[in-house]
């Protein structure tokens, strides 16, 4: 038997101690009276002397009952516990829970409770018999095989040293799975197996297992502190990015936050791009509640047009890190492609639109007639863009692309034109993604143009002049048609920037892909892949840990996906050549609760934690009984003595 707190139980019984005996050195006082005789007196006067100070004590059993009885309860305060407790048979299976909340700073020596697990299994090895089998198994998004059985305790301590943390989820039952195929032998006629002695060594966060471990003796060591209501700590549970549909511009950035403490906490939350800070957002999380963790969201906005690495933090120290930091990597935006449709042989005003067009940053920009376009239509081909550009050109038959019209007829929307007088923008709809931030005061057109819509026609007006609509946005068959009634080349608005800004909204509108130049992460608890294209080979990208994989068959000129397994360490990969190509994120709001449990269920059946956190049953509550046994015959005494 040891003591965990020997510093104790020597504080508390010296205090004690010389009190009691104190208390038999104490001297009464007494009123002074004279009397006749001191015969009837003789007890008072032994009482007397047995209260007069720096005498002898008289030997009394009570007072050694009393000593006895303190220095239990002295020793319940030291914490004594049993080495080896636990471990029965010639068999003893150690299962170390590494998951992403064992990385919490909250262990009984101020390390993590991965590192306490660690040290309760080092003892737990030191303390088995010589001969007794060992095995050790570990888990968290998956089960592992650290070592097989052997009864050399030194290789079975330096496996302990080669098990790492993780920050996946925990899953005892696919431990106890495991366990229960390679632990557990099968039983056979000639021989009865000795059930095995299993000691789970975990903070118990929500573990549990249907699995029951046939025969097996299951202890369950508790690392972290007890279980509670409340931890300190703030995490990032859930991390999306987006492009905003109204301004196609920007993408949002949308966290949430979860609190496992009881106490509304304050931080700040700070988003960074290409290791830069370009943005930063004050939040007050709620604190847990019998309903469930208190939670908040940030948002932020970010350029569509970044391309890299982005991070949010939360600047908070707590006691896990891991979710404190989420990661994505930016892909740049896909560029469009335009087909552009001239009617033939007519290149006198086709410059206005076709300049606009080219000084734009496009994918592909092809020009070709309108007789052509028809040709292939009709054959069943299509222009082969994301949006078709039509100069003067009305729309033709079978297109299935959206497309953006000047100067002609739309699908269900005629067109009207004059060549006497003049017009002008009277309004637009400056909230529409395509009008936003255009200025049309100044704007004039000689030859007046504008549609003709009615109430069965499925368009919206975007501008309008003093004789009717002169840009509408319509709808067939799934497909947008947006129209500009005039020709360009017959106002002053190609002069103006926002001419330019008018055709690249649209073509920006148009080709609008919620999901297109978003950010992309893979998170602790499913496989991640990556692109690759190459020739066979290993795959390996440096960050938190080394990832590897290997490609057996060439994607020479071909892109394909590479599986990397399951990333034990969240963080940003990057290549040989120092690129991100992957960024790992934890977003686990179990384990960023970080709760500790007493009890684990396995087989139907809970297991009520029992070990310390240096591998020893405490057995202290022993001490306290044997202590009130004793005081319970002391006063039996006491009793006697004052009868008598």
């Amino acid at each position: 038997m040891t003591l965990l707190d020997p510093l104790s139980a020597i504080v508390a019984f010296a205090i004690t101690a010389p009190l009691l005996v104190l208390l038999y050195f104490l001297k009464l006082r007494r009123r002074r009276l004279r009397v006749g005789s001191t015969l009837l007196w003789q007890r008072a006067v032994q009482d007397l002397q047995v209260n007069e100070p720096f005498r002898w004590l008289r030997v009394s059993s009570l007072l050694f009952l009393q000593l006895f009885a303190l220095a239990l309860m002295a020793l319940a305060l030291g914490r004594p516990a049993v080495p080896g407790a636990g471990v029965s048979g010639d068999r003893a299976v150690l299962i170390i829970d590494r998951s992403a909340s064992m990385n919490a700073r909250d262990g009984y020596t101020g390390g993590t409770r991965f590192e306490e697990a660690i040290d309760s299994a080092r003892s737990a090895i030191e303390d088995l018999n010589p001969g007794t089998s060992v095995q050790i198994l570990s888990f968290a998004a998956q089960p592992q095989i650290r070592l097989a059985p052997t009864t050399d305790h030194n290789a079975a301590i330096r496996a302990l040293e080669q098990i790492s943390p993780t920050d996946q989820p925990g899953n005892l039952a696919a431990a106890i799975e495991l366990a229960e195929n390679v632990v557990v032998p099968p039983t056979s006629e000639d021989t009865t197996p000795t059930p095995p002695s299993v000691i789970l060594l975990s903070d118990g966060g929500g573990s549990s297992s249907d699995i029951a471990l046939a025969g097996a003796d299951i202890e369950f060591r508790r690392v972290g502190p007890p279980a509670s209501d409340s931890y300190d700590n703030l995490g990032i549970t859930h991390l999306n990015i987006s492009s905003d549909y109204d301004d196609p511009s920007l993408s949002r950035v949308f966290l949430r936050i979860q609190n496992a403490s009881t106490a509304d906490v304050a931080a700040t939350v700070t988003l960074r791009a290409a290791g830069n800070e370009i943005a930063r957002s004050a939040v007050r999380v709620p604190g847990a509640t019998a309903e469930g963790l208190g939670t908040q969201t940030v948002t932020f906005d970010l350029d569509r047009g970044f391309a890299g690495a982005i991070s949010a933090t939360i600047n908070r120290e707590d006691l896990l890190d891991a979710d404190n930091t989420v990661q994505a990597i930016v892909a740049p935006a896909a560029k469009p492609s335009v087909v552009l449709v001239t009617p033939d042989g007519d290149g006198s005003l086709d410059w206005v639109v076709r300049n606009a067009l080219e000084e734009m940053d496009l994918a592909h920009l092809r020009r070709i007639s309108d007789t052509r376009a028809s040709e292939l239509l009709s054959s069943g081909s299509q222009l082969g863009a994301d949006i078709v550009v039509l100069d003067r050109v009305g729309t033709p038959e079978g297109i299935r692309s959206d497309t953006i019209s000047f100067a002609s007829d739309l699908p269900g929307v005629r067109r009207r034109s004059s060549e006497e007088g003049s017009d002008r923008f009277t309004s637009w709809s400056r909230a529409h993604p395509i009008m936003r931030g255009l200025a049309l005061d100044g704007i004039r057109f000689s030859n007046p143009a504008w549609f003709e819509t009615d109430e069965n026609t499925n368009a919206s007006e975007l501008a309008s002049g003093t004789r009717g609509p002169t840009i509408v946005l319509a709808t067939e068959q799934g497909r947008r048609h947006l129209g500009v009634a005039f020709k360009p080349a017959d106002t002053n608005w190609p002069l103006d920037i926002s001419f330019y800004l008018f055709l690249a909204q649209a073509i920006e509108h148009f080709t609008f892909d919620a999901d297109a130049g978003n950010g992309s992460f893979a998170t602790t608890s499913n496989r991640a892949t990556i692109e690759y294209s190459g020739s066979p080979g290993e795959i390996s990208l440096a960050g938190p840990v080394e990832l590897k994989a290997r490609v057996l068959q060439s994607t020479d000129g071909q892109t394909g996906r590479v599986s990397l397994g399951i990333p034990e360490r969240a963080g940003v990969y990057m290549d040989g050549s120092g690129n991100p190509v992957l960024a790992v994120n934890m977003v686990l709001s179990d384990e960023s609760g970080i709760g500790t449990a007493d009890t684990v269920r396995v087989g139907g059946r809970r297991v009520l934690a029992g070990g310390s956190a240096d591998g020893h049953r405490e057995v202290w509550h022993w001490f306290v009984i044997a202590a009130a046994c004793i005081l319970t015959i002391e006063w039996l005494v006491f009793a006697e003595r004052m009868r008598a």
